[in-house]
């Protein structure tokens, strides 16, 4: 190939080379490489160490570098983390993707829960309602009501992100602050029932009153976190 590639043009042509390969094949080498793009080493190295820092290839010590399946989630909650670091009224920002994903998906979730899948739902239920009583928060309980819930439609991507954003939240101290946990527990319970009885809508109204109050929570924990 004649004439000099810019760095963009050759991330470019490395990107549709990668996109025509699948998992675990190997890229031509480096002087390969450098042929068919008529560009310098250096330059060549940079390109690739930018997709090796995004996880989509992999280089492997005296074999060559591999296409591997980017781990967008690790890339994703360092971002986010950063960026609550920076901002932290952006949880109420994150609060609204979570919303939007959990309360669309009620209806998927509902049709798939199995047996097993709702006694598990039961049991955090009554962990949740037994802390509560005696005025415990239930942080991992409720985390993993909602993780189970949503882990029922197969769709990995979904748990991958709802992980995350539990992390997020659990990094903000936020999900320690259930305000009423009688009321917080009882609203889970709700929305267990629902779930059994396959009452999709009635669960996604429930569910939309949980983040009802959380965004209050959030609201107040910017304001006393401002003032302090």
């Amino acid at each position: 190939m004649s004439g000099k590639m810019s760095p963009k043009t050759v991330e470019e042509k490395l990107s549709e080379l990668i996109s025509n390969c699948r998992v675990q094949d190997k890229l031509p080498t480096e002087s390969e490489l450098m042929k068919e793009y008529g560009v310098s080493r250096s330059m060549l190295r940079e390109v690739l160490k930018s997709f090796e820092a995004r996880g989509i290839i992999v280089s492997k010590q005296g074999s060559g570098r591999y296409v591997q399946n980017p781990d967008f989630v690790a890339q994703l909650s360092s971002c986010w983390k950063n960026l609550l670091n920076a901002a932290s009224d952006q949880l109420l920002e994150l609060l609204e993707i979570r919303s939007i994903l959990e309360l669309n998906t009620i209806q998927t979730a509902v049709n798939c829960a199995t047996p097993d899948q709702l006694q598990f739902l039961a049991e955090q239920v009554e962990r949740m309602q037994e802390k509560a009583a005696n005025g415990q928060p239930f942080v991992e309980e409720d985390r993993k009501f909602h993780t189970m819930i949503f882990s029922s439609t197969g769709n990995r991507v979904m748990a991958d992100l709802l992980n995350i954003f539990w992390d997020l939240f659990e990094q903000s101290g936020i999900d320690a602050h259930h305000g009423d946990l009688e009321l917080a527990a009882n609203q889970h319970a709700r929305i267990f029932e629902a779930f059994a009885k396959k009452d999709a809508q009635t669960a996604q109204n429930l569910m939309a009153e949980q983040f009802s109050d959380m965004r209050y929570l959030i609201t107040l924990y910017l304001v006393q976190k401002r003032k302090s």
